[in-house]
Parts: structure tokens; sequence; C-alpha cells
């Protein structure tokens, strides 16, 4: 699942981020917790490193509040 958040420096900064969810455990396999890959940073056309504390600020986000799966 694909999402999109917005993070502000001195510009709003768009961020499509990958949500992967959570997998429980088997009998086989411990559980894996939910994670997030960040996918592009942009602003208009201009690609947009992020920092440490952007990318944090991001994957609490995501985390906080994951994307709605599509059936």
């Amino acid at each position: 699942m694909i999402t999109t958040v917005y993070i502000t420096r001195e510009i709003e900064i768009t961020v499509e981020a990958r949500y992967i969810p959570a997998v429980d455990a088997t009998y086989m396999q411990p559980s894996e917790p939910a994670d997030i890959e960040i996918l592009h940073a942009h602003y208009d056309s201009d690609n947009i490193e992020l920092t440490e504390a952007e990318i944090d600020e991001v994957r609490e986000m995501v985390l906080e509040n994951p994307p709605h799966r599509d059936y």
C-alpha cells in the first residue's frame, strides 16, 4: 500500500511511502512489526533529500495513521 504525506520546511514537501503491514507470528516464524519504505520526496518536480528528523517524522505519521487497504 502506498500513501502520500506532506511535511513542511520552508516549503511543503510531498513524500510517497510504501506501508508494509505487520505480520502475525506463526508456529514457524516470529511476528514482524509494521514498517514503511520512503519511495520519493519532491517539491514541484524537484527531488528532495530528507533529513533524518524528517524521515522519522514521516515514519511516525504513517505508522500512527496507516493507509487503508484498497479492495
